[in-house]
């Protein structure tokens, strides 16, 4: 284990940014520099991945993209090669999920489609669509329920 240099051995400070940046290439580190723009910024703080107190320090921005990018890791998001404009990511759906969308007897996902991942995709898709209309506008009416 190597200790600190006495005060009669103190390193220059290259000397000390050069041990710093071998220890970080021996973890497997990479240090880099991003520019990160105002639209950036404000969609971390709108996804709650960044306080909005933070949004000027420097290390809570790093701190959030490195936590986004890990997510990102961890839930297989791949990069879209569909059109311009949509919006793709990855989730994981329960299967309980995917039974639900299939015996609710609405439509969602047809019984004989259970099994098939791109109906399932599109089932859910649908599905999230109408949950969010139903939460934007606030109102029932768009689930097609009868009122009693």
């Amino acid at each position: 284990m190597e200790t600190d240099p006495s005060p009669a051995q103190q390193l220059s400070p290259e000397a000390s940014r050069m041990r710093w940046s071998r220890a970080r290439r021996l973890r497997g580190e990479t240090v880099l520099t991003l520019e990160v723009g105002p639209d950036l910024i404000s969609g971390l703080v709108a996804l709650g991945w960044l306080p909005e107190d933070d949004k000027v320090d420097k290390a809570a921005i790093a701190r959030s993209l490195t936590q986004l990018a890990e997510r990102a890791l961890w839930a297989n998001v791949a990069p879209s090669s569909g059109d311009q404009g949509y919006v793709c990511f990855a989730c994981d759906l329960k299967g309980t999920t995917v039974d639900t969308l299939a015996s609710l007897g609405l439509g969602w996902l047809p019984a004989e489609h259970a099994d098939d991942i791109n109906e399932i995709a599109k089932a859910f898709r649908r599905f999230a669509g109408r949950g969010l209309d139903v939460a934007r506008r606030g109102t029932l009416d768009l689930w097609n329920i009868r009122r009693r």
